[in-house]
């Protein structure tokens, strides 16, 4: 159950087509259903990158199962995806990576590793 928080200082929604991309990124990213993936959107926050207020991007991506070996790739994928559908630039992309166990991410009223004995 992915979760993508984007915080922007851009004042345009992201809006159901991008929210969709993004999806669709973490899925084939993640190898993880799209129907699983949650995305938040906070626009218009006052941000500062580099002493500048330039577009910007700060992503906050929560993973069961992300290793350090992944982090690198994903947070290529969020850049590139954020430079091409904002107008944000790569380097102004900036990616926070969090890895609970399926213990500490609850869903339905219980818990992923609760689920997860349920279905196997």
């Amino acid at each position: 159950m992915p979760v993508v928080q984007v915080t922007t200082n851009l004042s345009r929604k992201l809006g159901l087509d991008l929210a969709k991309g993004i999806i669709n990124l973490v899925s084939e990213m993640t190898q993880k259903p799209a129907e699983g993936v949650v995305v938040t959107h906070r626009q218009e926050f006052e941000m500062y990158y580099d002493g500048s207020d330039d577009p910007l991007a700060h992503v906050r991506f929560t993973s069961i199962g992300m290793t350090a070996n992944d982090t690198a790739r994903y947070s290529k994928g969020f850049a590139t995806f954020f430079e091409q559908h904002l107008g944000i630039n790569e380097q102004r992309v900036v990616v926070e990576f969090h890895a609970p166990e399926a213990t500490h991410m609850g869903k339905a009223g219980t818990t992923v590793a609760e689920i997860k004995k349920l279905i196997q």
